[in-house]
């Protein structure tokens, strides 16, 4: 064996995508097995009385968004932004490092003993690696394509900053002030939103017009920054809104909120072409799309419906359109393509992946009509059809990511 050969890591160790999709996925699967099992009242008669750490609704309020979300988001951007500057990226050992940071971290939310303290380093850890990362990375290719060359790119250095400081304030506000955390889960939520519509606003054209061969359309001057703008313009105001229940407030941000989800629908009208709806790659990215700009639509019905007092406290489940229709489809879609496309192999929907999309709509659908007829039941269901479409993907993606590229 040549010692190239003998110091080349293994192929999962190769590209941050591999461990984190791989690793992501795997734990979002078991822990929306655990869920269901909890939400059924079948846990085993010796769990009963088990807690994690935070209780059952913070882990899962938590390990959804910065678990996983957090986890498909540190690896999809460490392996993009090798294509962005053209250099090799983070080494496999800082690979290893962010991994195993993240992986213990999940470890030990499951211990209700563990010291705040140290759950809130770990949590830290694997996303501060991960701006460290991401910065060199960048900064190398600003070395080589010059000044500036990366300045699109910069903001998600920002943007992962951010997410190592909420993991501080959201074990400060679980040990003094708990009844808050909600409100930080929504905004973590919002802002994860707002990400992948800026992320999709970049590839979803491209994809569309290698797939189809068909030439794209420039936006109108001013549209994207209306609707990124009044996306990112959400959070802050709607933290505010809720925070004081104040009514001019609340009405500055169903106004944001139905401009995001206005502005945004038109520039997926822009970049939809005839053929999407035949090729489950492209149709399942759009409905992911437009899942968040609904939950955009459902926020500002909301607060229309607060302010006039027609709500009667009910609220239509934004936050589930967002997640569940939103990020998880858009990540499990991402992550098909992604994983085909940097392993060597032909970007087309293998076989049954177009029923694990259709899942997903199926679950955010049950999940935003069923609690009006049977609370329960549409839970269960919501979650197995999830559990049943990531079962899908790990079938055939488990060893796309493990084994080496198709081509070597």
């Amino acid at each position: 064996m040549s010692q190239e050969a003998s110091n080349t890591p293994l192929p999962i160790w190769q590209i941050a995508f591999r461990p984190f999709f791989l690793a992501g996925t795997v734990f979002i699967t078991l822990g929306f097995i655990l869920w269901a099992l909890l939400l059924s009242n079948s846990l085993p008669d010796s769990l009963s009385q088990y807690q994690p750490y935070g209780g059952w609704f913070v882990w899962h309020s938590h390990e959804m968004i910065f678990g996983f979300v957090q986890a498909i988001a540190i690896g999809f951007l460490l392996t993009a932004s090798r294509n962005w500057t053209g250099q090799p990226g983070i080494s496999s050992n800082m690979l290893k490092a962010i991994v195993f940071f993240w992986l213990t971290a999940r470890i030990a939310w499951l211990f209700p003993a563990t010291p705040t303290f140290i759950l809130m380093l770990l949590d830290m850890a694997a996303p501060l690696l991960a701006t460290l990362g991401l910065a060199k990375t960048l900064s190398m290719g600003e070395k080589e394509q010059g000044k500036g060359s990366q300045k699109y790119n910069w903001p998600f250095v920002a943007l992962l900053s951010a997410f190592t400081a909420i993991q501080i304030v959201f074990h400060l506000l679980l040990t003094s002030q708990p009844e808050n955390i909600t409100y930080l889960m929504q905004v973590a939520v919002l802002m994860m939103a707002a990400m992948t519509l800026w992320v999709a606003g970049r590839v979803l054209p491209f994809f569309t017009r290698a797939r189809l061969q068909s030439p794209g359309k420039d936006l109108p001057k001013g549209l994207l920054e209306m609707s990124m703008g009044s996306s990112w313009l959400v959070i802050p105001f709607y933290l505010a809104a809720q925070i004081t229940d104040n009514t001019a407030l609340s009405i500055i941000t169903a106004i944001l909120a139905l401009s995001a989800a206005a502005s945004q629908s038109y520039r997926l009208a822009i970049f939809y072409r005839p053929g999407v709806s035949k090729e489950p790659m492209l149709w399942s990215l759009y409905l992911a799309f437009a899942w968040l700009i609904t939950g955009y639509g459902l926020i500002a019905i909301n607060l229309i419906m607060d302010i006039s007092n027609a709500s009667q406290g009910a609220q239509l489940p934004w936050l589930h359109a967002m997640t569940i229709g939103g990020l998880l489809s858009m990540i499990i879609s991402m992550m098909a393509r992604i994983s085909l496309g940097h392993t060597g192999r032909q970007i087309m929907a293998l076989p049954f992946m177009a029923v694990s999309f259709g899942l997903l709509q199926v679950a955010t659908l049950v999940r935003l009509l069923g609690p009006s007829v049977s609370p329960s039941m549409s839970y269960v269901l919501a979650i197995s059809c999830v559990i049943t479409a990531l079962g899908i993907f790990l079938f055939h993606y488990g060893k796309i990511l493990w084994l080496p590229r198709a081509d070597d």
